[in-house]
């Protein structure tokens, strides 16, 4: 008999935040071992690890890969496979100290952020306003120079990135 389980699993459930009580996603891991019995959240890394990294990482990226958003995942093996084993039993209560909270994967649609173009204009803008101050308060000659002639460049550049771009529809 093994002393490690045969299949492991993850499952995802949501619980509320212990401060603004949104629904916060948590994922817990089950192990099946080889008399059928099924132990409850459970550290993957305990259960699965064989003493050789890529091993377990190929089991860890299985399991996590796998799980749906909400629910359980199928029983992985230590071979990374998909294998047959019990379901949920019904009834059981999640705690909500169970799992470690993991965060929802992305979204399909982006949401909006900043245009980088804007972004782009407005510190290449002010880069090459502060260079062309230094260089004319102080000339173009030694050190000094040379310290205000770096942000005139950058920004010259970041403002030359914006040329000839269409914008992301």
């Amino acid at each position: 008999m093994t002393t490690r389980p045969v299949a492991a699993r993850a499952v995802a459930f949501a619980v509320p935040s212990r401060w603004s009580g949104r629904a916060v996603r948590r994922v817990r891991h089950d192990a099946l071992w080889p008399d059928g019995r099924v132990e409850y959240d459970v550290s993957l890394v305990d259960a699965m690890y064989r003493g050789a990294p890529a091993d377990y990482s190929a089991v860890a990226h299985a399991v996590a890969d796998r799980c749906p958003e909400l629910g359980p995942g199928p029983w992985i093996d230590e071979w990374a496979l998909e294998v047959d084993g019990p379901g949920l039993p019904a009834g059981r209560a999640v705690d909500a100290t169970e799992g470690a909270r993991r965060e929802f994967r992305p979204l399909p649609i982006t949401p909006w952020r900043s245009h980088p173009r804007r972004w782009r204009f407005v510190v290449g803008s002010l880069l090459l306003a502060a260079g062309t101050t230094g260089l004319a308060v102080g000339g173009a000659v030694g050190p000094a120079g040379f310290l205000s002639f770096l942000p005139t460049v950058s920004g010259l550049a970041l403002l030359g990135s914006l040329i000839g771009r269409h914008p992301r529809r």
